[in-house]
């Protein structure tokens, strides 16, 4: 097995597990790393095609105490802001497309830490929930990372966090399946180029991920999970812009 596909699979492994540690965190923490790993287009796709086997599988467990008002108001601002991600996606080159990539995941994941300090709040209406999805949805089809948006607006709204955790699955399915169709619309070439055997490896660790992220769950509390998750997406995102500057320069 090539090392490249050794890598790829254990970035799949760990986006995995954070994901069913902390509710999120697959593309936060894959993305970055897929996107070294492949490109920029194609990395974002398979981050997004892994995203809905993850966010799917613990959605099985959370349903019941997902808050669907909320869910369709985030959900069609999602489905629409897709469109300007793909876009822009489709649109740039792959050093700056790297850079952007890399930007957007450092300032999502230092402005979800400010917010939580700052002890602002805003109102949990229409606009507000539209606007979150709109912002979650271009961020998930540009860069593969739509959770900070939303995570973002649970802080400000003061929303419970086991509602939020569960509302979370079923948005990001819907926000990362819109984010591949419209790829895919807008850039043909954007599909993972990958090896069968190489497919089912992933599908393999990806179950093994959430599998394994279920059993540390119970051992270690989420708080500890989520720095490590914040620590390797911070790691991967200026990896991600580090390389996007030296092949534009």
């Amino acid at each position: 097995m090539e090392p490249v596909v050794v890598l790829i699979l254990f970035a799949v492994f760990l986006g995995a597990v954070s994901q069913r540690v902390t509710g999120m965190g697959f593309g936060l923490v894959s993305g970055p790393f897929l996107v070294l790993l492949l490109d920029p287009f194609s990395g974002v796709v398979l981050v997004n095609i892994c995203g809905i086997v993850a966010s799917g599988t613990v959605f099985v467990r959370t349903w019941r105490e997902a808050e669907w008002g909320s869910f369709w108001k985030l959900s069609l601002g999602a489905l629409i802001g897709t469109i300007p991600g793909a876009l822009l996606a489709a649109a740039l080159p792959a050093p700056p497309l790297q850079i952007l990539i890399g930007l957007l995941i450092i300032v999502s994941l230092i402005s979800s830490m400010v917010i939580g300090r700052i002890g602002k709040t805003m109102p949990a209406n229409f606009g507000t929930k539209f606007t979150t999805g709109f912002l979650s949805g271009t961020m998930s089809a540009a860069a593969g990372a739509g959770g900070p948006a939303v995570s973002a607006y649970a802080v400000l709204t003061k929303w419970d966090q086991r509602t939020f955790a569960a509302t979370l699955q079923p948005f990001l399915v819907v926000g990362t399946t819109s984010a591949i169709i419209f790829k895919a619309v807008f850039d043909h070439g954007a599909w993972p180029q990958l090896a069968a055997p190489t497919w089912i490896g992933i599908a393999t660790v990806l179950v093994a991920g959430l599998v394994g992220g279920d059993w540390l769950s119970k051992k270690i509390d989420s708080s500890t999970a989520r720095v490590v998750m914040i620590v390797l997406a911070l790691g991967g995102g200026i990896a991600t812009l580090v390389k996007g500057l030296i092949h534009l320069g």
